[in-house]
């Protein structure tokens, strides 16, 4: 039986990509959270549907949808995550877009281990998740 890990230590990596969710894991895997990767938004809302995640990583275009439908799913949980999106686009345009559906921040694809530590970092600054 898996231990009770405190929400403030969950991930969520909704990436189709695995390059990035390998960078993504192995940047915060000395910092001890739970991480949980999937690779598409149907797979991240049954995820969601079943427990809370402190912070979800997501890739902005998949083959079903985009993050937009994501980040709509959020609307429904009591414990809204911080969303950090990965975008390969233009970075002001999906930055803007993605803050104005609730967005934490914007990353580059693919995405850099330092790149993905820096979103975690700030993300302890706001109290989200503990590293």
């Amino acid at each position: 039986m898996q231990a009770h890990t405190d929400i403030t230590r969950r991930v969520l990596v909704v990436c189709s990509r695995a390059a990035n969710s390998q960078v993504i894991e192995n940047a915060i895997r000395n910092w001890m959270f739970d991480t949980v990767v999937c690779s598409s938004v149907r797979e991240a809302e049954d995820l969601l549907a079943k427990r809370d995640f402190a912070l979800v990583f997501c890739e902005d275009r998949f083959k079903e949808g985009t993050y937009a439908g994501l980040l709509s799913v959020f609307g429904h949980h009591s414990k809204v995550p911080i969303v950090v999106m990965i975008s390969d686009g233009d970075q002001d345009f999906v930055f803007r877009e993605a803050m104005a559906l609730g967005a934490f921040g914007v990353i580059p694809n693919p995405c850099s281990a330092k790149d993905v530590q820096w979103m975690v970092v700030r993300a302890t600054q706001h109290g989200v998740v503990r590293s």
